[in-house]
């Protein structure tokens, strides 16, 4: 039978699980990095609070503008959603850092498309291989949100693109590719080839006034909890939670705090991107009152249903400075 997500979790697969060594390390290694794995210092010392309040952020927007067709990508064929997760939350942070058009403040440099194939651009951008490659067992299921988001800052991001200097083509997804290696770490001369696209820094985001502020200047969040929702959209794109749940790990790549969906909703949504490809959820993707649809494989949640979830954020700049894409979206909306 072919290996089906829901019912591969629902079934009690654990996608994720909770390593306190290695939040432990990531926490040292941001602060070794000047940085705060504190998102609400984060927050306030680069002047992003309140900066999401009362509107409507779309990375995922972004996304699709900077790389038509990236979403929702392949499902995740063995339990390794935290890698499918991070690739998610880091093309989103990608895509709004190219399009904010922001120069590192140490390096200068200004984030480019990177260069890939159609074929890679329609998988995703960036590869979960790489990343899952990492996670410190042999097993093809499970890891954790704080050992992804080190793995990113250390060995880097790896590109949808064939490496033919090391015989691996990650074009397309694999999961075969992406359980190579696992425990043994991969050899050095993979590793050196990694570390080329470094993500800068992460911090943990607690409340929904941080996930708002960040998502509003283009972080994007990989989020790992036991929630489950419904695969049925109501008429916005957004779906209730159910019983049971999911050992999983979700992208937020977007966050509704407008005034009309406080009162529809009874307070702010959370755009959440699954990793179980273009056929999970079915039902409306149109955002309420505007003329966009939310990616396949996605939905809007509500914050009352994700507030317990382990979230980490992603920056490829140095730091967390205000971003701005005015000059590619109206004002206020993007």
């Amino acid at each position: 039978m072919p290996w089906t997500p829901q019912s591969e979790y629902e079934s009690g697969l654990r996608g994720v699980y909770v390593d306190l060594e290695a939040r432990e390390r990531l926490a040292k290694m941001v602060s070794y990095q000047g940085q705060s794995f504190n998102a609400a210092d984060c927050v306030i010392s680069y002047g992003l609070y309140g900066t999401g309040a009362g509107k409507l952020s779309m990375p995922f927007r972004i996304i699709e503008t900077v790389f038509p067709g990236s979403l929702p990508a392949s499902a995740q064929g063995v339990g390794s959603c935290v890698a499918h997760s991070t690739r998610n939350a880091c093309l989103g942070s990608l895509a709004c850092e190219i399009a904010s058009g922001k120069p590192d403040e140490k390096s200068g440099r200004v984030e480019s498309v990177p260069d890939v194939s159609e074929a890679g651009r329609l998988d995703g951008v960036l590869s979960t291989e790489g990343l899952y490659w990492y996670r410190g067992h042999s097993g093809a299921d499970g890891w954790s949100c704080d050992s992804a988001a080190e793995v990113a800052c250390k060995y880097g991001l790896w590109l949808r693109k064939n490496y033919a200097s090391i015989g691996i083509d990650l074009t397309k997804y694999s999961a075969r590719t992406e359980t190579k290696w696992g425990r043994p770490f991969p050899p050095d001369n993979v590793k050196a080839i990694g570390k080329e696209h470094l993500v800068r820094t992460t911090t943990r985001a607690r409340s929904f006034e941080e996930v708002r502020d960040l998502i509003a200047n283009g972080y994007c969040i990989s989020s790992c909890g036991g929630e489950s929702f419904s695969a049925q959209r109501d008429e916005n794109g957004v779906s209730n939670r159910t019983r049971g749940g999911w050992a999983h790990a979700m992208a937020y790549l977007g966050c509704d705090d407008r005034p009309e969906t406080h009162r529809k909703y009874g307070g702010p949504l959370v755009h959440v991107q699954n990793s179980w490809g273009p056929r999970w959820a079915s039902g409306a993707r149109r955002v309420m009152g505007m003329d966009v649809d939310i990616p396949l494989g996605g939905f809007w949640a509500r914050w009352s249903d994700i507030k317990n979830r382990y979230a980490i954020a992603f920056s490829g700049l140095d730091g967390w400075p205000p971003q701005s894409f005015d000059r590619w979206f109206k004002p206020g909306v993007f």
